[in-house]
């Protein structure tokens, strides 16, 4: 198949998948951060970035703008990884999925006092405290970071950081939990400024699949410059397969086989290896804090394309 026919195909999956994912009425927006009440829950918006750098989308509102929300925590890991090593960062850090919910305080006591992994609040949180320099630098650190992973300058919502910032009680309190048992470094309401500064960044549904691609392609941008490391880009791809989704990150990977990362305002982001990087956005979300209607769309997706990574690729 030649290309063109390769985008016709992939094309007409994508706005199958979203016509389909529209149908679902289930979920509602996560309302308990107050700046995300008053989001429209009938908007749904989803786009592919594949490696060679051609972007497709579909949807309603292609240019609105949501917040990244823990799809963040990708651009955490990896900045810190790039920094200073897988090793160091595993050594601050578990890499085991928890099957808990995402702000679970008893995943502390589970792997004692150490998080699970850096993709619940808990592991994130603890690596924010790990970013150099005063709360200025941190808060510049952050911004480079997500520039440089969505090769963009993506918008700053300083109405979600406060909304955030001000009903923060359970994130506050796995943070004082740490502290008091000496994994978090640094001072809790400090650390807690990069920590939703990353949440509080703002992309349409086009940026937004920049990442998984970079990541679908081996930390390459389109154009073969190297961004981020292979080993690092490979072993943030395996986090997400298996902690991405938090305690539906299995079932997630067993009917998509693409490894993904979920965030309450209702984006998933999901990672076709060799192929390219898929974005999906709806704030209809369940309770595990997964677009629902997100879900579908990259479930369609992994099938009608057959991306799961577990189906035999044609050789020849």
């Amino acid at each position: 198949m030649n290309k063109h026919k390769d985008i016709t195909l992939i094309t007409k999956v994508l706005d199958q998948a979203v016509v389909k994912a529209r149908l679902n009425q289930d979920g509602a927006v996560a309302d308990y951060i107050p700046e995300l009440r008053n989001v429209d829950v009938n908007l749904l918006s989803a786009s592919i970035i594949l490696t060679d750098g051609t972007c497709l989308a579909s949807g309603e509102q292609l240019d609105y703008r949501f917040t990244l929300q823990s799809v963040s925590k990708l651009v955490l890991l990896i900045g810190m990884m790039e920094e200073y090593g897988a090793e160091r960062v595993f050594s601050w850090i578990n890499a085991e999925p928890s099957g808990l919910p995402f702000a679970a305080i008893g995943d502390l006591d589970r792997f004692g006092p150490v998080p699970s992994n850096p993709l619940i609040n808990a592991g994130a949180i603890c690596l924010s405290g790990r970013i150099p320099g005063d709360t200025p630098a941190q808060l510049a650190w952050v911004k480079k970071w997500v520039t440089k992973l969505f090769a963009d300058e993506l918008e700053f919502s300083h109405e979600v950081y406060n909304s955030e910032f001000g009903s923060a009680d359970r994130n506050r309190s796995l943070a004082y939990l740490m502290k008091s048992n000496c994994v978090l470094v640094g001072d809790v309401e400090e650390v807690l400024k990069p920590y939703f500064s990353l949440c509080s960044y703002t992309a349409n549904i086009k940026q937004a699949a920049y990442l998984p691609m970079l990541l679908a392609n081996g930390g390459l941008a389109a154009d073969g410059t190297r961004v981020i490391s292979e080993e690092t880009s490979n072993q943030v791809v395996a986090i997400m397969a298996t902690c991405g989704l938090y305690n539906e990150s299995g079932l997630h990977l067993a009917v998509t086989g693409l490894p993904a990362k979920s965030g309450i305002s209702g984006l998933i982001v999901a990672v076709g290896t060799g192929r390219g990087g898929i974005a999906a956005f709806s704030p209809r979300v369940n309770k595990k804090g997964t677009s629902l209607r997100g879900h579908i769309v990259i479930s369609e997706i992994a099938r009608e394309l057959n991306w799961h990574f577990a189906a035999p690729r044609d050789c020849n």
